[in-house]
């Protein structure tokens, strides 16, 4: 077993990956609206599958609107942490009990689940949803190999980079992007790490794609170029990234201006 493994790692010889809009995290509400579905006929359940929907909505909610950062979170989550334990102080020494009113306040607004809007809503956003996740496997692919990053888009020219020697980074600036799919954004620089040759945002499941491209330039790692080539192929790459973009804006601008 453990030979096999090692053959299919010698023998990656390429990691294919896709990019998608916002709209990809919005998969939790889609799929609450099926999942509650057949539970709605158990009117015990109605509460708190009603404050289920409305906390999964608030999540989707703030995941396509807001981009918070893990210090933010980190921040947030002393401040919540801090009015937690003043609450508790306040209640226990003072009488005043801030928790528990605010409690008795979302207890009374009677929050229930509806079933025919949980379930309309997620019909109404599938086929939008299907669309966006197929335009998105044919327009926005990209394919690392030993020899460039390359990205590929249907109907429209190829754009690759030659790979030569890279640093790739992986981040995550939006901590409800990688709750919710697990996804960041994927930075490609030059061999210095002096410039940004590419930048890919909304990558799923970032964190097991980044092990497959680890395992791929370890394994054709190229230590033979000087200082001098290396600088030579960043300045080259640099201004074929800066003519790239230039005229995939112009070809996008003539395509807001196509009638059709």
């Amino acid at each position: 077993m453990a030979n096999l493994k090692t053959k299919h790692r010698k023998n990656q010889s390429a990691v294919v990956f896709h990019t998608y809009p916002k709209l990809i995290f919005v998969w939790p509400l889609i799929a609450a609206g099926y999942i509650f579905f057949p539970f709605a006929s158990i009117e015990s359940l109605l509460p708190t599958l009603g404050w289920a929907y409305l906390l999964i909505c608030l999540l989707v909610t703030l995941t396509i609107s807001v981009d918070v950062e893990r210090n933010h979170t980190a921040f947030w989550a002393v401040i919540f942490i801090a009015f937690f334990f003043l609450g508790m102080w306040l209640q226990r020494y003072e009488s005043f009990t801030l928790f528990g009113n605010l409690f008795k306040f979302f207890a009374s607004l009677g929050v229930t689940y509806s079933s025919g809007f949980a379930i309309a809503l997620s019909i109404l956003l599938t086929p939008p949803y299907l669309v966006m996740f197929i335009w998105s496997r044919l327009q926005h692919r990209w394919r690392i190999t030993h020899n460039e990053f390359e990205h590929i888009a249907w109907g429209r020219a190829d754009d690759s980079l030659a790979r030569g020697a890279k640093r790739v980074r992986s981040t995550y600036p939006d901590i409800l992007e990688l709750l919710t799919l697990g996804a960041g954004t994927l930075i490609v620089y030059s061999a210095t790490g002096r410039s940004e040759l590419r930048r890919i945002p909304h990558v799923p499941m970032l964190f097991l794609l980044r092990r497959k491209i680890d395992r791929l330039l370890e394994t054709t790692s190229v230590t033979d170029y000087s200082r001098e080539d290396i600088l030579a192929a960043e300045e080259s790459e640099t201004e074929d990234v800066e003519f790239n973009d230039q005229t995939n804006d112009g070809s996008d601008a003539t395509n807001n201006n196509d009638p059709l």
